[in-house]
């Protein structure tokens, strides 16, 4: 792979500090609307059910969608242009969200805003990687720094500026932010492999997404279906938990939105250091306890502050998991299917899961409560670090 995207990613004097840009203009969009956008959807009135619903159909609209975007960049070889438009349709989504209230355009923004954004994520990561291993580093961590201290920032202004009023009060800026992180993609190698003759012409025939994977990366998929599955009830209603049943305010969930992202920040540099000492899968089964953790302390905190802590440990869950997750795929796929297998990862096998784990979530909150939705999630998140560990000791290598 490192023979491959050298020639692409040759060394440009300016580009260490065009790829921090794209990070820090990328997650600030993401950080003035993604601890506030089910809080937005709970103040238009919408039900926890109705929420669940609203993002089940989304992941459902993730697993079609998202898989074909992968498919076009590896079938292209135009990861770059890709994320381009990517990085400007998810800011827009965010602005046009207030438009109005209707059930399906709520269901087209918020569908785009989360498929764009989970886009972003998977060929960002793989541009990324491949951009550092022709430079003959894995630093992953070291670069997403960036990203999270710019989404913190963000998500601070944004709960400050919503203390008395709507918590959408930033979106519009998105729109603009992802305009501006457009102009920095030439910074990342425009791609990922060797063009092909004949790359340019495939149909929704030639799309085979299991085909020729190993049986690691395809049991690999099946857990990641179950760690979903797992942390869809905090991730969905942890904030609106906090606001309806232990009364937070908008500036504290700016602050737990703040907590989140900065906690990787140290987290992304132990995340090398532990990959350098352990295996990939190792550092995964780990952020998998992390994670239920986390969970099981909302199902216990009795005031919202308590909420800062359990937010810190599942940002650095975040971390631990992101970075393990993409050298994984680095591992375990082929080059000229990189971002084909990054999105099975990061996003279709999240959207299969989501699409029952998010509407029977929004049940559960509204019949049983939040409590018996975190703690439930945490247990499925605990049974599957287990299932990578075994797997792993009985398959290494």
């Amino acid at each position: 792979m490192i023979e491959q995207t050298r020639p692409a990613s040759s060394p440009v004097a300016s580009a260490d500090w065009r790829i921090i840009a794209f990070y820090l203009l990328a997650f600030a969009t993401g950080g003035v609307i993604q601890p506030f956008l089910n809080l937005y959807l709970a103040e238009i009135g919408l039900s926890g059910a109705q929420i669940g619903a609203l993002h089940g159909w989304t992941a459902l609209g993730a697993v079609l969608v998202t898989p074909l975007i992968g498919l076009a960049a590896d079938r292209t070889q135009k990861h770059r242009l890709i994320l381009g438009i990517i990085v400007i349709v998810k800011g827009l989504s965010a602005a046009l969200l207030l438009i109005s209230n209707a059930w399906l355009w709520l269901l087209l923004m918020v569908g785009s805003r989360v498929i764009t954004s989970q886009a972003q994520d998977a060929i960002m990561n793989r541009l990324t990687l491949a951009w550092l291993e022709a430079r003959g580093r894995r630093n992953f961590g070291a670069v997403r720094f960036w990203g999270a201290l710019s989404f913190a920032a963000t998500s601070l202004l944004a709960g400050w500026l919503a203390r008395d009023g709507t918590v959408a009060v930033l979106f519009p800026l998105g729109a603009l932010l992802g305009i501006v992180a457009a102009l920095f993609v030439r910074a990342f190698p425009p791609q990922l492999a060797l063009r092909e003759p004949g790359s340019l012409r495939f149909s929704a025939l030639s799309y085979r997404p299991w085909r020729s994977r190993s049986r690691r990366l395809l049991f690999i998929f099946l857990l990641l279906f179950l760690f979903s599955a797992g942390k869809s009830g905090y991730e969905l209603f942890g904030y609106v938990y906090l606001k309806q049943a232990l009364g937070a305010g908008n500036e504290l969930i700016g602050l737990l939105g703040a907590v989140t992202s900065l906690a990787p920040l140290p987290a992304y540099y132990l995340a090398d250091r532990l990959l350098h000492r352990h295996s990939a899968a190792a550092t995964m089964a780990f952020s998998f306890v992390l994670y239920a953790l986390a969970s099981l302390g909302y199902a216990a905190i009795q005031a919202a502050t308590g909420a800062i802590i359990y937010s810190a440990l599942y940002g650095v869950a975040q971390a631990l998991f992101l970075v393990s997750l993409v050298l994984m795929m680095g591992d375990l796929g082929r080059p000229e299917q990189a971002a084909t297998d990054q999105m099975l990862a990061q996003l279709t096998m999240p959207g299969l899961a989501g699409v029952l784990a998010q509407p029977a979530g929004g049940w559960v909150f509204d019949a049983l409560g939040g409590r018996t939705l975190f703690a439930g999630g945490a247990a499925l998140l605990l049974v599957t670090a287990l299932l990578l560990t075994g797997f792993t000791r009985a398959h290494p290598g």
